[in-house]
């Protein structure tokens, strides 16, 4: 009866409009943005949500009684008008302070549903990555609980390894509400191979690195070492020498990682001297995985150094920093630059 009721009031309003030849009318209405565009400066974004098995009725009311159309019973005969008001897809939609009630109803029955976004920083560990993922609104997860190597076996069960630090792409990814955690990952896992495969086939020659995972490893120690773009390429000949002639790679970055939740926020001659199995201090070699997600320009510089003769870097104490070929340089360096501060 009450479905009846409806149809009986849409026609008789379609009838009104019709008689009166205000279709055009309704049509100029249904377009007009809710504010100016020099009001719409004063104001952001909302999101509205418009829940599963909706219909078009529904989400009149709804848009409404949330203030962002007025005139629910005109809006929904001019959506029936004017588009298929019925044909509407669930999820989170953004409306713009200077969105006509057409624009929000093309925005719902087309799906354009309001995208996020999440950026993962150059440099960041995974857990943090978990921590950013398990905190947004609109991500679900379906990580809890899992360990980091659940989490990698599930996303890749053949990946050159199952610790997860390294494997996934850092940058900024877009996503619609409900996408789960896992499914950013695997996206995220997705483009990190991509770009070591394409980084891996023009690496040059003689480099002392035999396989894509190790890239990825010294890749995050270069990354982690400098953050100035034009230095990754001699950071990165720094280590790749020192890897040529078996000398010690001696990376700070790589203490820390080692040290876990037992850093001190700074380095004591305890900890240089503590064995982990990535105190690159006490071991020969790589560490046994990477210690960040390096970015794109830290795998290329790894993979394509500069070609220098040196051996040893010391931080300028402006983001840079001061290379040396010897030790005695390197030393004048220090004594310069660190111990005279």
């Amino acid at each position: 009866m009450a479905r009846l009721l409806k149809y009986i009031l849409i026609l008789l309003v379609l009838g009104a409009l019709l008689a009166g030849g205000s279709v055009a009318a309704l049509y100029w209405w249904f377009n007009q943005p809710r504010v100016t565009m020099q009001e719409a400066d004063l104001f952001s974004p909302v999101l509205f949500e418009v829940p599963r098995g909706s219909n078009g009725r529904q989400l009149t009311e709804k848009l409404a009684a949330e203030g962002y159309i007025e005139h629910s019973l005109m809006n929904y005969v001019a959506a029936r008008l004017f588009m298929n008001a019925d044909h509407i897809r669930a999820g989170v939609y953004a409306v713009h302070p200077a969105d006509s009630p057409r624009s929000i109803w093309h925005r719902v029955v087309n799906g354009q549903q309001h995208l996020f976004q999440m950026t993962f920083i150059e440099g960041s560990e995974f857990s943090q990555w978990r921590d950013q993922l398990a905190t947004h609104d609109y991500l679900e997860t379906v990580t809890e609980g899992l360990t980091d190597q659940d989490i990698v076996a599930m996303i890749d069960p053949d990946a050159p390894a199952q610790h997860p630090e390294g494997l996934f792409f850092p940058d900024t990814y877009r996503f619609t509400a409900g996408t789960t955690d896992l499914q950013l990952l695997r996206q995220a896992y997705g483009r990190m191979q991509q770009t070591l495969d394409e980084l891996w086939a023009e690496r040059q020659d003689g480099l002392p690195i035999s396989a894509p995972y190790q890239a990825l490893i010294l890749a995050s120690i270069v990354e982690k070492e400098t953050g100035a773009t034009h230095e990754r390429g001699l950071v990165a000949s720094v280590f790749v020498n020192r890897l040529h002639t078996g000398m010690r790679l001696q990376s700070d970055p790589t203490i820390i990682y080692g040290l876990g939740d037992d850093y001190r926020g700074v380095i004591y001659r305890s900890d240089i001297n503590q064995y982990t199995p990535y105190n690159t201090y006490r071991i020969n070699g790589l560490p046994p995985t990477p210690i960040a997600m390096p970015g794109y320009e830290a795998i290329r510089a790894t993979l394509n150094p500069e070609q220098s003769d040196y051996f040893y870097f010391v931080s300028s104490n402006d983001g840079q920093h001061i290379f040396s070929r010897t030790l005695e340089e390197h030393n004048r360096a220090v004594y310069q630059y660190q111990r005279n501060q």
